[in-house]
């Protein structure tokens, strides 16, 4: 990537040098005090390219596939660079000017494109209010959400039997929100949240809500639902319907388990009101937190709906398609319960589980919970709790020919996707299995580490079933319902009866979950995976462990330890997540065409413009380069310099003005000058003591052509010569700009060496001097190829020349400051006696020998 910031030149040449000495800054006090400001923000600027040019390339690694990674690596790494360009942007406009300003406009474009790829967000296009789902498969997912698309897809590609029911698409959540005119009202109120405050998220939640619940379904979609409704019922030989949130976006990359509502067993006059019920459960408290630390727009979630039979339940129940722990063991998990799957997902029951090889099918494991209640429909009033027989509680919820038709399922339901899969099934009263739901899978994979000795530790507990490994320490908080969460203080190791998806509020608090119910299937156990939160579930005896205890939770391996155990929590974080790893490298490439190519790369170019920024890469390279102009300009604009300087005393009889940018120049002046001994800028240092090795160079052989050549050169310039100025040196610690007045020709030294090769730099630019421009010429040349001989690049045009270096260590960039002293003294009226190449070609050989570059000798001209 280096190699594309080699080019820096400069785009006007003689009448930008014969005029930055005449411009008038006001009193020196002013100038320097600009001149610091703006120095401090030029190296704020090398320090945010270095950081986003880090961050690209480690998102280029990623994308190689080589590392695993996941979606809120992708999200942190996007917010760290559009952070990071947006300052840079405000930075250069802060040393430039309101000229700059464009690269807003170029900012946004660039951000709302990436911001469409990272949450899937579409133009909603117009569709039907309601679609059956017969019709839909999952190039729809776009028009209904993800979560119906997706059983039209199974039911018409693989043939499984799924709910009948409609979806109630995108587009009539659309015209709901514009004919009310909430979305203002919305954004304002999601603009006001503090989503680490719970207590706000709960009142903004029920702010939004209630405008969403009191606002009027349209005539005309009000219709569709019904006229939707009554066409199911016709072909239905259910007794109820349920209505579910099928949001854009949810069981994608981004799973939203249990954010949404879902309504058991309505009938047609409770249609409307529960369609705008799951529509303001968008905005649940732990809804809103969920999309806003995604960093995800509340206006790329539109809400669709799905309203479609309920499955009288017997048993119900989650597939596993890999083992989202220990997927290197290739088993398939059935997770199952008595009744309706609501308590399952919800972690009021822990399941019953059952390992099964995918490799032949045979029963690996079986771990049976004890299940004392089931959820049950009951007609016409919805649904109710029932006891289990005691001699059925503890016995296998599933034998095992339903055991192989899950099977079966999932393993065609994971091969159409390519991927993990997390399926939601029921069997209903006639033994008939229905498939109610499939999202990918997040998977959980960890790599062998070197543990600390803990058989000297306190266990608290052991036991219980890995929801995401990894270990976390802290006080133990317990909470057993929402309101409950307000209090969670930062660190905590929560402990709660069951897992409810509330907790997703808190997760930005805690540092480990530990539930005395539920299991790996639960929707908490899916966001707990998804914000990598050490969790364990099925802990008996959990909520026995007194309040501000200090625990460690090791998940990994089950064990709660007393106290907190820092080499422990280190040890165990190397674990790491993947989620369908295929579709989040895929995102990552994309998001890179808008994040990482270089456009624009030669800063001479009529295009290397503003809004010709088309990557955060590109607005990046723009603002390096335009910096470095902004700071040059400012730096060699020193009209005042002779009353703010220092003169350099030194046996080299150049009349050098020295300005410091960073002291006080009020002290300093008092003694008028400095000993060249007592140099303290590390590049000025490094250059100077070049200049005095080489030392004051005698006059080279000059022919009567040469001279010839000088004085009709000097007759033909009918303007002063601004370059019998004295030379002037603006320094600080570890910066340099010298401008050195030699004779008729002037040249310019700027470095910054630093401990940080990414920051450092050298830039040599040369121009004129006193004889025909064919002997200027081939001096610029001369000097260009010397150059390149220890890296610099160099772009040259007649008399002019730009070289640069960049990325080169502290030592190396001090070196190379000391040769570019001692070639500055090797080239003062070289170009007098350059009057043949022959005799240019015979310089080099003798610089570079004497440089020690090059070991071959030259004959004297």
């Amino acid at each position: 990537m280096d190699e594309l910031y080699l080019f820096l030149y400069m785009s006007a040449y003689m009448n930008w040098f014969s005029s930055i000495f005449q411009k008038d800054h006001g009193s020196p006090g002013n100038f320097l005090g600009d001149l610091q400001e703006k120095f401090s923000l030029f190296l704020d600027i090398l320090d945010k390219n270095n950081h986003i040019l880090k961050i690209i390339g480690d998102m280029e690694e990623k994308s190689q596939g080589e590392y695993l990674f996941d979606i809120n690596y992708i999200h942190t790494s996007l917010n760290a660079i559009r952070t990071s360009v947006n300052e840079l942007i405000d930075k250069l406009i802060l040393i430039g000017g309101e000229s700059y300003l464009p690269l807003k406009a170029q900012f946004t474009s660039i951000n709302t494109g990436i911001d469409g790829m990272v949450s899937g967000n579409r133009l909603i296009v117009k569709d039907d209010f309601t679609i059956p789902i017969e019709k839909l498969g999952k190039e729809k997912a776009n028009t209904t959400g993800s979560k119906i698309a997706q059983l039209g897809e199974i039911k018409s590609k693989l043939g499984l039997t799924v709910p009948q029911g409609f979806a109630i698409t995108a587009w009539a959540y659309k015209h709901f929100i514009d004919t009310n005119k909430l979305q203002e009202r919305i954004n304002n109120s999601i603009h006001r949240i503090n989503i680490k405050n719970y207590d706000d998220l709960v009142e903004i939640s029920k702010e939004i809500q209630s405008l969403v619940k009191s606002s009027p379904v349209p005539e005309d979609l009000s219709s569709a639902i019904i006229d939707g409704y009554k066409e199911l019922i016709t072909h239905s030989q259910a007794k109820g319907f349920a209505m579910r949130s099928s949001a854009l976006g949810e069981d994608t990359l981004f799973s939203f388990a249990g954010q949404y509502a879902t309504f058991l067993n309505i009938k047609e006059n409770e249609l409307i009101d529960k369609y705008k019920e799951v529509v303001a459960s968008k905005f649940t408290p732990k809804a809103i937190y969920y999309f806003l630390s995604h960093s995800l727009s509340e206006t790329e979630l539109a809400m669709g709906v799905g309203c479609m039979e309920m499955v009288n339940s017997a048993i119900s129940g989650v597939i596993y398609t890999c083992n989202p722990v220990h997927p290197e063991e290739n088993c398939m998990l059935i997770n199952s319960i008595y009744g309706l799957g609501k308590y399952l997902v919800d972690g009021t029951l822990t399941p019953d589980i059952f390992k099964i090889s995918k490799k032949d099918g045979s029963i690996k494991e079986t771990r049976i919970a004890l299940k004392p209640i089931k959820l049950t429909m009951v007609d016409p009033k919805g649904t109710r709790q029932e006891p289990i027989p005691e001699s059925k509680q503890g016995s296998p919820s599933i034998d095992e020919i339903f055991m192989k038709q899950l099977f079966d399922a999932g393993l065609k339901i994971e091969r159409h996707y390519g991927c993990p899969q997390d399926i939601e099934w029921a069997i209903d009263q006639n033994n008939k299995l229905f498939i109610l739901q499939t999202r990918p899978l997040r998977i959980i994979k960890t790599i062998d580490v070197d543990l600390p000795d803990t058989s000297l530790l306190e266990v608290v507990l052991a036991g219980g079933t890995t929801v995401c490994p990894g270990a976390g320490g802290g006080a133990v908080y317990h909470a057993n319902a929402p309101h409950d969460l307000a209090s969670v203080p930062d660190g905590a190791v929560l402990i709660a009866h069951s897992p409810f998806p509330g907790i997703i509020m808190v997760m930005n608090k805690v540092h480990a979950i530990i539930t005395e119910q539920g299991g790996t299937a639960s929707h908490m156990a899916t966001i707990a995976r998804e914000f990598r939160i050490p969790t364990l579930s099925g802990v008996q005896g959990a909520g026995d462990v007194p309040a501000g205890k200090a625990v460690t939770v090791d998940a990994t391996s089950g064990i709660i330890y007393a106290g907190i155990h820092e080499q422990l929590i280190k040890a165990r974080q190397p674990d790491y997540e993947s989620i369908d790893q295929a579709a989040i490298f895929e995102l990552l490439k994309r998001i890179l065409t808008r994040v990482s190519p270089l456009n624009l790369i030669d800063s001479t170019g009529s295009d290397f413009k503003a809004e010709n920024c088309r990557t955060f890469h590109d607005i990046t390279r723009f603002v390096h380069q335009k910096a470095m102009e902004e700071m040059f300009k400012v730096s060699s604009s020193v009209g005042c310099k002779e009353n703010i300087g220092l003169m350099l005393k030194s046996d080299i009889p150049l009349s050098i003005n020295m300005v410091y940018i960073d002291r006080d120049m009020g002290d300093c002046t008092k003694k008028k000058w400095i000993n060249d001994s007592d140099i303290d800028s590390v590049p000025m240092a490094a250059f100077w003591s070049g200049i005095k090795k080489e030392g004051w160079p005698a006059t080279p052989k000059v022919d009567l052509s040469g001279l010839i050549s000088v004085m009709s050169t000097q007759m033909m310039r009918t303007q002063r010569n601004d370059f019998l100025e004295k030379s002037f040196a603006i320094l600080s610690k570890e910066y340099m700009l010298m401008g050195l007045h030699m004779g008729y020709h002037f040249s310019t030294v700027e470095s910054l060496c630093t401990n940080d090769a990414n920051k450092n730099y050298i830039r040599l630019q040369y121009k004129d001097g006193g004889a025909a421009l064919d002997r200027r010429t081939r001096r610029v040349k001369l000097l260009a190829e010397l150059l390149s001989t220890f890296g610099f690049t160099s772009f040259s045009e007649a008399d002019f020349l730009d070289s640069v270096i960049y990325y080169e260590d502290r030592g190396i960039t001090m070196e190379k400051l000391h040769l570019i002293g001692r070639i500055s003294m090797m080239f003062k009226q070289l170009d007098m006696a350059l009057s043949s190449d022959s005799i240019a070609h015979w310089y080099r050989n003798d610089f570079m020998k004497r440089l020690g570059l090059d070991k071959g000798k030259g004959d004297a001209p």
